[in-house]
């Protein structure tokens, strides 16, 4: 008969031949070693797969599951669905751990703790940043201690310091109880073409009995840049499922009674609706950024409308009057051309 690990850790996988194999590398050299690594390889066109078998003929307690692709949150739900562990992880292809990074979560763990998680050190391009998503360690486990967690699901920058690179919404750097993602039959919703992650977590926040923030940075993150994908992504109004994901569970947790919370919600709606028009702008030729604008603007006229406008601060403001002041976009296009000239 064989024996449940502790631990089950989830790698969705889609075309990362070049830095997957590290990945599992950091994992097969953990000091905590009750564990199994379920590597879903969703549809990879390049040799992920082959890496991952290879890695998995060294360590038995690596698998690989083959699935189409189905994107992100299809490969993690695979991956959960298959997973036996007392606990659950999730890491993503081209990141890696330090040795002691599953010791020192699972470690932290009480008898009432649903989830722990931890910060991570930021990566890339020859540079590293310890990244500290809370100033220093805590446990919640009702919803006064809970807030800064749903603050920083929404506005990613709350208590961070200056130069951060991601938030708490991420679903690695973290352990969640098998039995309480059972009970509260939580999964990633493949419906949302981003941030899955962020909602899923406010969900799982919601339902947790306890919550341990440990302000350790064994995670190392890979930061991607900026590219013109994102910009895409931002035009084509992918985040709007999202936007309204987030917007039915705050008020169903009552989150938008909080006035602070409800204030950030406000101006993060703000933030990611500018993104999308400058997204558009962005993407248009010379001649026609302002006409791209104005088309998206148009097209998030109703959502604009409603947003409360007597909570924004004086910066966020002006990003929303610029969306629907026809003189002040003009002026940002005219802006964006003599930067460009």
């Amino acid at each position: 008969m064989t024996k449940t690990p502790t631990i089950s850790v989830v790698i969705p996988v889609y075309n990362q031949q070049e830095y997957i194999g590290a990945c599992l590398d950091s994992l097969s050299k953990q000091t905590f070693t009750d564990f199994e690594v379920l590597a879903v390889n969703d549809g990879s066109t390049d040799r992920s797969a082959a890496v991952i078998a290879e890695h998995a003929q060294r360590d038995t307690r690596i698998r690989l599951i083959d699935q189409p692709n189905g994107g992100v949150s299809a490969a993690r739900n695979a991956g959960l669905a298959q997973s036996s562990g007392m606990w659950i992880g999730f890491i993503d292809p081209d990141d890696t751990l330090e040795p002691e990074y599953l010791d020192t979560l699972v470690a932290a763990a009480h008898e009432n703790t649903d989830i722990v998680m931890s910060a991570c050190v930021a990566f890339g391009d020859g540079q590293e940043a310890r990244q500290h998503f809370f100033p220093q360690s805590f446990t919640a486990g009702d919803e006064e201690h809970k807030r800064p967690l749903y603050h920083q699901l929404i506005d990613g920058s709350y208590v961070q310091p200056q130069g951060f690179v991601t938030a708490i919404g991420v679903p690695w750097g973290k352990l969640y109880r098998r039995a309480f993602l059972e009970a509260q039959r939580l999964t990633f919703d493949p419906q949302l073409p981003r941030m899955q992650d962020n909602i899923f977590n406010m969900q799982a926040f919601a339902a947790a009995r306890e919550i341990v923030y440990l302000d350790v940075a064994e995670y190392h993150y890979r930061v991607g840049g900026l590219g013109e994908r994102t910009y895409r992504n931002h035009a084509k109004g992918l985040y709007h499922p999202a936007i309204d994901a987030r917007a039915r569970l705050m008020h169903a947790y009552g989150l938008d009674g909080d006035p602070q919370l409800y204030a950030a919600w406000q101006e993060e709606q703000v933030n990611l609706y500018f993104q999308e028009c400058k997204a558009a702008m962005m993407l248009a030729p010379a001649g026609r950024r302002l006409s791209a604008m104005n088309t998206r603007v148009r097209k998030l006229r109703p959502r604009l409308a409603g947003i409360d406008t007597s909570v924004l601060s004086a910066p966020i403001k002006l990003k929303y009057m610029m969306m629907r002041n026809p003189v002040l976009r003009a002026a940002a296009a005219c802006g964006m051309r003599m930067r460009h000239a």
